[in-house]
């Protein structure tokens, strides 16, 4: 293999993780906005959607599987729905809760299970 062969191979390697990185970075960005309108939510009083609950900790799940750290507002809305769970209520207020054992609480719950705050 020539020099000039192996310095291109390295550099689509390069691209490649490039674009990794652009994806992730824009998932972290929109599950910021998500985890901003669930906060809203939840501080008026507004039922939150299935979808958007499993889209936010889907999301974080993405996130965490490839070692980038949460945005500290993901992390604050995560972390109550979990204090939530610990405390026996619901976390959070799911305009159409699945059957236990497959929706959004269910992950959380793995999520969490992991996942020690220092």
């Amino acid at each position: 293999m020539t020099v000039f062969a192996h310095l291109k191979m390295g550099s689509a390697e390069m691209t490649e993780a490039s674009a990794q990185s652009d994806k992730l970075s824009e998932v972290a960005r929109l599950v910021t906005l998500m985890a901003d309108r669930i906060l809203e939510a939840q501080i008026t009083d507004r039922p939150i959607s299935q979808e958007q609950f499993n889209a936010l900790v889907n999301a974080a799940w993405l996130l965490q599987d490839h070692n980038v750290p949460w945005p500290p507002l993901v992390e604050e809305v995560l972390h109550e729905a979990g204090r939530r769970l610990n405390r026996g209520e619901a976390a959070p207020d799911i305009a159409d809760p699945e059957p236990e054992g497959d929706g959004a609480l269910a992950g959380l719950t793995r999520l969490f299970s992991g996942f020690r705050r220092s």
